[in-house]
């Protein structure tokens, strides 16, 4: 194959879409750099549940989801805390379940997020992204 075939390939959609995926590349240094101000350290979406690891603690954390959880005006119906882990149990406009189940092990507050039977990644991913700004907003007290 000569350079020219190659670079002609590269053309139209291709190369379109490997254009398009340059900012993405600088928005998740963004995310990794604001890693260690108490945002997600990392999820993953299996079976259903959406797990999610923050580095903060847990009361940080708790009332992050409970934020979320008036943001999105979902209905509680089971809440159950200590200073350890967490349970919310809720239900979205359109009746499905929501279930936020948070621990904290010392260092890391790991958050798992299951909406409905099977699970929501959109849903579950709104609730996280909803945390996620609570957290990086709430990170020191505001001066004004």
């Amino acid at each position: 194959m000569t350079s020219h075939s190659m670079v002609k390939k590269l053309t139209g959609s291709k190369l379109a879409i490997l254009l398009l995926c340059i900012p993405l590349l600088a928005g998740c240094a963004a995310l990794i750099g604001a890693a260690g101000m108490g945002s997600a350290l990392g999820y993953r979406y299996v079976k259903g549940e959406l797990k999610v690891v923050y580095q903060s603690d847990f009361v940080k954390v708790w009332n992050a989801i409970q934020h979320a959880i008036k943001e999105l005006e979902l209905k509680v119906i089971k809440e159950q805390a200590d200073k350890v882990e967490g349970i919310i149990v809720a239900r979205t406009a359109l009746g499905k379940k929501v279930k936020i189940k948070a621990s904290y092990n010392g260092k890391i507050t790991k958050v798992k997020i299951r909406v409905g039977t099977l699970g929501n990644l959109d849903y579950s991913l709104a609730i996280k992204y909803r945390i996620d700004s609570y957290l990086l907003n709430n990170l020191s007290p505001n001066p004004y």
